[in-house]
């Protein structure tokens, strides 16, 4: 075969264009022609103004080696080898992306703000002190931040009762930051990159203590018989007594999720309140996706949907899109494939 059609071949399979024949033999002939196929290829599709060249060179020579363990099965195999072709691909771009954000510097990376809006309509920045620092103070309660986390904390013993409105605020957190916050009847929020939680100052002695999320948070609700806690994520409504469970609900994700850790949460539909709740038991997900209306209830293993709250990503079972998603969102940044 021609040189010529041996670049073609190249391109074709960079592209998954390739078909089973042509992906046979090139992979015979990277074996014997290591030297000319680093030169046709030069991987532009996967390096080219992303790395660094060193980093380049790396992955290139990565590629190389890792290209002589494919082996070509049998016929009733082609299917498999095709998939494996795809998966060393994937990687070689999420760890070549890894390389490029983990050499990255603030400064080349611009960082969005956390930011909290007050009940009075003003937006203060939210700045990672190390130190406390008084956030806002109004009646009975003061804001007060500690280090990535604000705490609404009691000034006097006067309680707030049901008469007169509450005062709303609305923490912002953009992606590539996480933020964790303290209401004031002692419910933890640890808020994941890219979400808002908007919640009371202060909740009332008696009755339901709602707060409206959007993204994604874990919540460790204090547990209270007389104020049942709940939280309106658009499509789901989730209401519990004590719990801790996690919910997320993107709007690009076009779904929302809620997993139980512990406890036990009702789940409704959000646009229809009259709809029949489903309860869930710990380490179950209840998911809705918009597309089918459908609310569905599966076991899960909680670990993957809430170890972002301990700064890790843990990927289990998930499709590329996923992933791609989560990073994106993890680092503020955008990915193309």
């Amino acid at each position: 075969m021609k040189k010529r059609n041996i670049k073609i071949i190249v391109h074709k399979f960079l592209c998954n264009t390739a078909t089973t024949e042509e992906i046979e033999f090139l992979t015979k002939w990277v074996q014997k022609n290591k030297l000319s196929f680093q030169e046709d290829v030069q991987l532009n599709h996967l390096v080219t103004g992303l790395f660094e060249e060193e980093k380049a060179e790396r992955l290139k020579r990565d590629l190389l080696e890792n290209f002589e363990q494919f082996e070509i099965r049998e016929r009733r195999n082609q299917m498999f080898n095709l998939l494996k072709y795809a998966a060393f691909f994937i990687g070689i771009i999420v760890v070549g992306t890894l390389f490029y954000l983990r050499g990255s510097t603030e400064k080349d990376l611009p960082q969005k703000q956390i930011t909290i809006t007050l009940g009075d309509g003003s937006t203060k920045e939210i700045l990672n002190v190390e130190s406390s620092e008084l956030i806002s103070s109004s009646g009975t309660y003061a804001a007060e931040q500690e280090g990535s986390k604000i705490i609404y904390k009691k000034k006097s013993g006067k309680t707030l009762k049901n008469s007169g409105p509450l005062v709303y605020n609305t923490l912002e957190v953009p992606y590539g930051k996480k933020f964790e916050i303290v209401l004031s009847d002692g419910t933890e929020v640890y808020l994941n990159t890219g979400s808002s939680l908007t919640y009371p100052v202060a909740f009332y002695d008696e009755g339901p203590r709602n707060v409206v999320l959007r993204g994604e948070a874990y919540f460790y609700v204090k547990s209270d018989s007389l104020r049942p806690f709940s939280v309106d994520a658009g499509l789901l409504d989730t209401r519990v007594l004590g719990t801790e469970f996690n919910i997320s609900n993107y709007p690009d994700d076009q779904y929302t999720k809620v997993v139980l850790v512990e406890g036990s949460v009702s789940i409704n539909k959000g646009e229809d309140p009259a709809s029949q709740a489903i309860f869930l038991k710990p380490y179950q997900m209840a998911s809705y996706y918009v597309s089918s209306a459908n609310l569905a209830v599966s076991d899960v293993d909680v670990s993957s949907h809430i170890a972002w709250k301990d700064g890790i990503l843990l990927f289990k079972n998930e499709d590329f899109y996923r992933i791609t998603k989560k990073l994106e969102r993890h680092y503020d940044i955008e990915i193309n494939i």
